[in-house]
Parts: C-alpha cells; structure tokens; sequence
C-alpha cells in the first residue's frame, strides 16, 4: 500500500513540476512573437483492480499541447499580406506624387514660364533680348523636364532592386520552411508535437505573407507545402523551389520573377504573384510609375512638336521660314506619297535637317524639283536621278514606288520617332519592327505589344487590354505608326513598344540664335495705291496644314505671289503671279469674309471698289510682325492632346491628379487595412496568447499541487516508517 501512495505521490509531484515548466515558458515568451500558449494534457491512468475495487495509480501527462486555432491564424496571415502590399504602394505612390505635384518645383510653373516668354516676344517680337529670353526659357523648361525624368528613371531602377531584394528575402523564408518542415516530420512519429518549432513556421509563413500572397497545405508527417501565385511550388515537405529576379523577355529594363524548377526557368505573369510587398511593387511600377513616365514624356513630346510645328510656320529674322526650336529622336527615314507614286525622304547625314521640304513633279516636263522650305533653295532633279537615288540639300530622295500620275507638290517633315521598340528574347522570326509618332493629338499614355498569330498581326494596348487585329503591316493606331523595317514575324512573335520612351532624355534646345526665332508670318498683304473702294485687309495668318507630324507644317506655296482682283464690288478672282494665270474666278465677295489661298487666311472686311487689288506675297523686313508669335503664344490654351480634348496643361495636371487619387485611396485603405490586421492579431492573441494575469494562477496553482503531492510522500513515508516499527 505504501509503495502505490508512493507512486501516486510521485506522479502528482512529476505532473505539477512539469506543468509549472510549462507555466514558466509561457511567461518567459510573453513577448515572443507568433508564440503560442502551452498547456499540458494529462489522464489517470488504469486503475488496479483489487478485492476492494478499482484502486487508482496517480496522474499522468500525456501531452504538452499549444493553444492554437488554424482559423485564425490563417486569418492573421491574409490580413498581413494585405496591409503590406498597401504599404508599400503607398509609400511609393507618395514619393511618385511628391515629385510630380510639387506646385514650385514642378512642370507646370516652367511650363507658364516659358509661355510667358512666348508672349513677351508677340509684345516685342524685333526685341533680340526677348528672343534671347525665349530660348532660355525652353531651356529652363528642358532641364525641369530631364530633372523629373531622371527621378523617375532612378525610381525605377530602385524598383527593380527592390523587386530583386523581395524574392531573395522570399527564398530565404522558404528555406528555413523547408528546413523546419524537415525538423517537425523527423519528430512527428514520437507522438508528441513539437510546438515551439510549429509556431516558429507559423511566424515564417506569416513573414512570408509580408512579401507575397502564400497558402499552406498541411501534410500527415507534420509538415506543409506552400504554394504562391497559381498554385506554383515554394515548398513542398523539406524540399524548397527557388524563385528568381531576372529580367522580362518582353523588356530587359523590367525585372520580374520566374520559377526555378527542374534545371527549366518559368516566367510568373506579375497578376498572379497577389498579395505582399511583391505585389507593391508591381502594382506601382504598372499603374504609378509607369503612368507617370509616359505621361512626362507625352507632355514633353506634345509641347516640342507643336512649337517646333508652329515655329516652321513662321519667319525670322533672316527673312527664312522657321526651324525647329527643340530637336529630339526622329524618324530618319520616311515615304512620301507623290500623285499616287512613293518618294522615299532620308537624313543624308547623321544630323536630321530641322527644316521641311517639298517636292513638286512636272508632268509635262517629266522632272523633279525639291525645296528645302527654311531658306527657299531648290533642286531640279531629273526622272534618271530620283529612280536611282538622289542627294541634296542635306537628305537623299528616291522614288520607290509608282510613277506620279500628274503634276503635284507635297511637303514632308521628320516625324518623332517611337521611342523604344523591345523583341521578345522568344522570338523565332527576325523581324526588326520600327515606326514613328504619326500624330501627337492621338497618342495614349501606353504601351504596346504587338504580336503576330502566322495570320494576322494584334496590337495590344497595355494600359486597357485593347486588342485590335490587323491582316497587314504598316500599322496606324493611336498616333503611331508601325511597320516591320526588315526580317518577318514568325507566329508567337512578339514585340514591346514604348511610344514615348526616353523622349525627354533625347531633347534639346536645337536654337541658339535668338534672330532664328519665327516670330512673323511668312507673307504680307498689301491693298493697291489705286484702291478707291473701302476694303479694308487684315494681314493674313498661315495655318498649320494637319496635326500628322509627317506633313510640312505649312504649305510649300505660301510664299508664292498672289493677286486679288475685284472684277466688281462683289465679285473677285485670285490670281497667281509666277504663273500668270487665275487659280479662281468669279468668287464672291461679302464683308467680313475669310479668304483662304496656298495656306493661308485673310480677312476682308469694308466696300471694294472695281478695279481695286490686294498683293499678298513674300513678308519682307517684318521684324516687328508678331503674327507667327500670338499663333505660338495660343497653343498654350489650345486643346492639342487627347484627341483634341485637352491642353497641355490638362495632360499634366490629370495625370497629377490620377495619381493623386491611387495615393489617397491607397492610404485610406492602408488605414482601414492595419485596423483589420490588428484585430486579427488580437483575436488570435485571445485565444493562443500568454496572459500574465492567467499564468500566475497556474504557476500557484501547480506550486500547490506540487506541495500536496510532496505531502502525499511525506505522510506514505511516515505511514512506512510507523509499520516498520511495529514489524
């Protein structure tokens, strides 16, 4: 009897020791993250039967159990994947709109400031210092321009190793759950769990969960497979799949992720890695970064085409017809349809000429004449010349295509060139793809992918998904135009196009000669000194001819000397003095009327008289004509972009203002974000949490039973002793 008193007391002191070990851990990991409470389990064990009964043998532990509920720690780990995916899309978002809403340091005041120069030169348009002013000025907004640029460029080099960064932080996390679940499953077969090795997983997938979106399978051998994106491996049982940052097929400037697997590298589409700072990233390089880089440079594009556009509509100092104010990448090469025929224009030199040109054919003399439209010098070119390819007046013109049907004039200019064109490193073709920006007043903030399916060619807009399907190549869309310049497109080729890309870095203030300034119009009207009527004639304006980029932006005859003749007081004929022969008859009059000729408008307003002349020709000594200068001055509030919906300041402040609005939703949904979280993690800290006040009960409530149970063997010993001695 004394023995199983004994033993019963034995018991009790081993079950009360080792439940305030367990006490004692919980207390000293009150403040370990991820810990979870332990408890132990314990039973009586089998009685022993005897002539008075079942008489019973003490407790035992049976286990060491946490205190754990999957629920809610999965429930912990989603709304941390969440909060730090939000995390990081703000904080870059914000730096983003920083940058581009600064309302001192940013594009908009440069650009006000530049037109500000603009309409200093329309009020003193013969002032060189005004001109002078002009230029730098440009240059002013120039460097704005290439500041913000180059931070963004910096941002997106520090996103792609930020992006590189993550995936080494989520292949190490990986690893060290692999190397767990290798741990757990080796004990797994004893029966008893492991729990501080289960909640140090736990913590790791939960880190994990900062960086991407992961979900765990749980295994009969303790372990866990953890799968990211699709279902795509990262950890199976104590085997690790390893991720890497390498650069995009599509575009070697973009770092994204593939899947290491079986010696084979597999590229993860950016929308299926959801969830975490990974997704952070990608989401502000897709719809903040990028959106303001292409929109930067749309801006930059827009205002230096149409100035350059407005400035070669105009005439200097030097009495020439204007040059472009900006240079930037163009295209170099370009084909030019002539009466039905093709004339290929290319840059004879490596320097692309600032000016535009004409080229008109003779029919009846079966030749050629080409014009450089600036200074109004021209080459006589013969049918021989322009089949074989001929050069002068810096590019070489070769008729490619046809025979002119008749006689025609047609003038051209270097378009912008696309900015960046990317071959998939796929590809099986040999296709070099090529192009430029056809016009600037439909061009969208995106980028492209153009695809061929061994039938048809698609051009995917990437900012909406927009596919459109073309039989053919050259292509004309949203402002571009493309065409495959050598090689062909096998099927599954692909090709990355970025309209805008490194424009900024590509441009220049081409003008540093403030007489080169096109400040007044390149013709003049001038009334008879017979007139005896009252007609009064308003100084004609030229007109920009289209918004395609490819057109001379003025018309190569704009110059030519032209007669108005009023045959009565309502009627009149235009007459064209190089030729000598009537470009119309019979026209009639009313006051007010605009006439239109060669390119330009004039207004006629008052009484003519029979007889009475009006002579437009070539405006010499106009330094103090503005004319060129206000036309110049009203594109600052003339609606040149987005499909002739917005100026260029509503381009800038909208896409100030879009990501304005990503950075404000996404901080209000970072703060709504965190308050999930911490409430996530206080339920699950309700349940598996140490409470202090809680451990303190055990702790006196196992003293106690260890001092019962050490009173059960002091009172069996006495018992012991006390039959002894009768014995």
């Amino acid at each position: 009897m004394g023995s199983s008193v004994f033993g019963i007391g034995v018991s009790g002191l081993n079950a009360a020791n080792i439940g305030l070990t367990v006490t004692g851990h919980n207390i000293s990991n009150v403040n370990t993250p991820g810990y979870s409470r332990q408890i132990i389990q314990q039973s009586a064990p089998y009685p022993l039967l005897s002539g008075s009964g079942f008489t019973g043998l003490g407790v035992k532990v049976d286990s060491i159990r946490r205190v754990y509920d999957e629920f809610l720690t999965r429930s912990v780990q989603t709304a941390q994947t969440q909060n730090s995916y939000l995390d990081t899309l703000s904080s870059h978002l914000s730096e983003v709109d920083d940058i581009i809403a600064d309302p001192e340091a940013g594009v908009s005041p440069a650009l006000q400031d530049f037109f500000k120069a603009v309409q200093d030169v329309a009020t003193n348009p013969a002032d060189t210092a005004s001109r002078q002013a002009l230029i730098s000025s440009g240059q002013s907004l120039l460097n704005r321009l290439q500041t913000f640029d180059k931070r963004l460029n910096e941002m997106r080099d520090q996103t792609n190793g930020e992006i590189t960064n993550t995936v080494s932080t989520i292949n190490s996390l990986s690893k060290e759950i692999a190397n767990l679940n290798k741990e757990i499953s080796s004990v797994n077969g004893i029966g008893q769990p492991p729990n501080d090795l289960l909640d140090q997983r736990d913590a790791l997938i939960k880190e994990l969960n900062k960086y991407v979106k992961a979900s765990t399978v749980s295994q009969t051998d303790g372990s866990v497979n953890v799968f990211i994106g699709n279902g795509q491996n990262l950890v199976v049982g104590g085997t690790q799949f390893t991720l890497a940052a390498v650069q995009s097929p599509a575009d070697p400037e973009r770092i994204t992720v593939a899947y290491e697997q079986n010696g084979n590298t597999i590229f993860l589409p950016e929308s299926q890695l959801t969830g975490g700072a990974l997704q952070g990233l990608f989401d502000f390089r897709k719809n903040g970064l990028d959106t303001a880089r292409n929109s930067l440079n749309q801006v930059a594009l827009t205002v230096a085409q149409t100035i350059n556009d407005q400035m070669r509509a105009g005439q200097d100092l030097y009495n020439n017809i204007g040059q472009n104010f900006f240079d930037f990448q163009r295209e170099k090469s370009l084909d030019v349809n002539l009466s039905g025929a093709t004339v290929n224009f290319t840059a004879a030199g490596n320097t692309i000429p600032s000016s535009d040109f004409s080229l008109a054919f003779d029919s009846v003399a079966g030749s050629y004449t080409l014009t450089r439209l600036t200074d109004n010098q021209s080459q006589a070119i013969t049918p021989a010349q322009m089949a074989a390819g001929f050069t002068a007046l810096g590019v070489t013109v070769q008729l490619t295509a046809g025979t002119p049907a008749a006689s025609a004039t047609a003038g051209m200019s270097f378009p912008p060139d696309i900015g960046t064109v990317r071959s998939n490193n796929a590809n099986t073709g040999n296709a070099q793809v090529g192009g430029y920006i056809s016009d600037v007043n439909q061009l969208k903030t995106s980028d492209y992918e153009l695809g061929y399916d061994g039938t048809n060619f698609i051009l995917t807009r990437l900012s909406d998904g927009v596919k459109t399907s073309y039989a053919t190549v050259p292509i004309t869309q949203d402002g571009m135009r493309l065409n495959i310049e050598s090689g062909t497109m096998n099927a599954g080729d692909r090709f990355t196009i970025k309209p805008t890309d490194g424009f900024i870095h590509s441009m220049s203030v081409r003008m540093t000669d403030p007489r080169e300034v096109a400040a007044a119009a390149p013709m003049a009207a001038t009334p008879g000194t017979a007139n005896t009527g009252t007609l009064k004639v308003y100084q004609p304006t030229s007109d920009l001819l289209t918004t395609n980029t490819t057109d001379s932006a003025i018309n190569p005859a704009v110059r030519n000397p032209i007669q108005v003749r009023f045959t009565s007081t309502n009627t009149f004929d235009v007459f064209d003095v190089n030729s000598g022969a009537n470009i119309s008859t019979g026209n009639a009059y009313t006051a007010g009327m605009t006439l239109s000729v060669n390119g330009w408008n004039m207004k006629l307003d008052g009484q003519p008289a029979t007889g009475d002349v009006v002579d437009v020709k070539s405006n010499t000594g106009g330094s103090a004509d503005n004319r060129n200068a206000l036309a110049m001055a009203s594109l600052q509030t003339s609606k040149l972009m987005f499909g002739g919906t917005a100026t260029y300041q509503d381009a800038y402040s909208a896409m100030v203002a879009n990501i304005g609005t990503q950075t404000n939703q996404t901080n209000i949904q970072l703060d709504a974000q965190k308050v999930i979280l911490q409430q996530a993690e206080a339920a699950r800290d309700n349940v598996s949490g140490v409470n202090l006040d809680e451990e303190a009960a055990n702790l006196l409530r196992y003293q106690q039973a260890y001092q019962a149970a050490s009173k059960v063997i002091q009172i069996a010993n006495q018992a012991f002793q006390t039959i002894a001695e009768i014995v």
